[in-house]
């Protein structure tokens, strides 16, 4: 799990919470740009450990 930024408005979206990854949404829930407008803020322990295995 991630938490991103959308950099127009500042929405976060923490994967966690929501539920559901980044790779499921197609704009900012709040300003409605599309989802390449997010940036990665922070990564779980979970997220960095699937990285280095894989």
């Amino acid at each position: 799990m991630a938490v991103y930024r959308c950099m127009a408005c500042g929405y976060i979206f923490d994967e966690e919470k929501e539920g559901r990854s980044i790779r499921d949404i197609d704009q900012c829930p709040r300003c409605k740009q599309p989802d390449d407008r997010f940036v990665l803020v922070e990564e779980t322990e979970d997220k960095k450990e699937d990285k280095a295995q894989g």
